[in-house]
């Protein structure tokens, strides 16, 4: 059998407004990135106006998994918030991916990919948890998020990918209806987050959500104005 191959990348993440997706990818692409996904979510924003208050608003999202052109790839988006900073207003945050696997590519096997440090050392003081539940819940645990410390979220639809064979295997509910929470909390913060939201009910049943956290290596602000993760 062939052995499965393991290489590092890196991922950028461009969190923007919903008309500004293709002009993040057509950054990327300036920079050296071979492709991307798009996907549409619905930012939590929480602006101070008064007694404080949350926004909704619909956002593109970018995900671009990068080798050796990361560097320029992040310069050429910044390079474009800078440029046209009402249209590409919003975040970029840029991630570790320790083990990467790629069809044809030239890597390490699994034991080297898992024991390698990564960014350690490189960290941004910014951790990304991402809560993955059945659809419905999301606006209610960022509310338990924000209430424990963090500013602020995207909802992103998604789909799960269970069958029935999984169902009978687990023993869960098969809800093949998704969200995703992203939300990028201060590191500091991410103990009481993640301790707050873990103790609602839909963590404890079989098939209702996982959360995990991932550590920013870098965190940008791009163009103007405030945002919502």
């Amino acid at each position: 059998m062939e052995q499965v191959l393991f290489r590092p990348a890196k991922l950028l993440i461009t969190i923007v407004g919903k008309y500004s997706g293709e002009l993040v990818v057509a950054a990327c692409k300036r920079g050296g990135a071979r492709g991307g996904t798009k996907a549409v979510g619905c930012g939590l924003a929480e602006f101070f106006t008064g007694g404080g208050h949350h926004e909704e608003v619909t956002e593109a999202l970018v995900f671009t998994l990068m080798h050796e052109e990361a560097d320029s790839v992040v310069r050429e988006v910044l390079r474009a918030g800078l440029e046209d900073p009402e249209n590409i207003n919003g975040l970029a945050l840029l991630l570790d991916v320790s083990a990467l696997v790629r069809p044809g590519c030239e890597g390490e096997n699994a034991e080297a990919a898992f024991k390698r440090p990564g960014s350690e050392g490189m960290k941004s003081g910014n951790t990304l948890i991402t809560c993955i539940i059945t659809h419905g819940q999301a606006t209610e645990i960022m509310g338990v998020a924000r209430a424990a410390g963090a500013r602020g979220g995207t909802i992103m639809n998604a789909r799960g990918t269970g069958t029935e064979d999984d169902v009978k295997f687990f023993g869960i509910s098969l809800a093949p209806e998704k969200e995703m929470l992203l939300i990028v909390a201060q590191s500091d913060h991410v103990q009481d987050v993640i301790e707050a939201v873990g103790r609602m009910p839909i963590f404890s049943e079989p098939g209702g959500g996982i959360i995990y956290t991932t550590p920013v290596e870098e965190f940008y602000n791009l163009g103007q104005g405030p945002h919502a993760i």
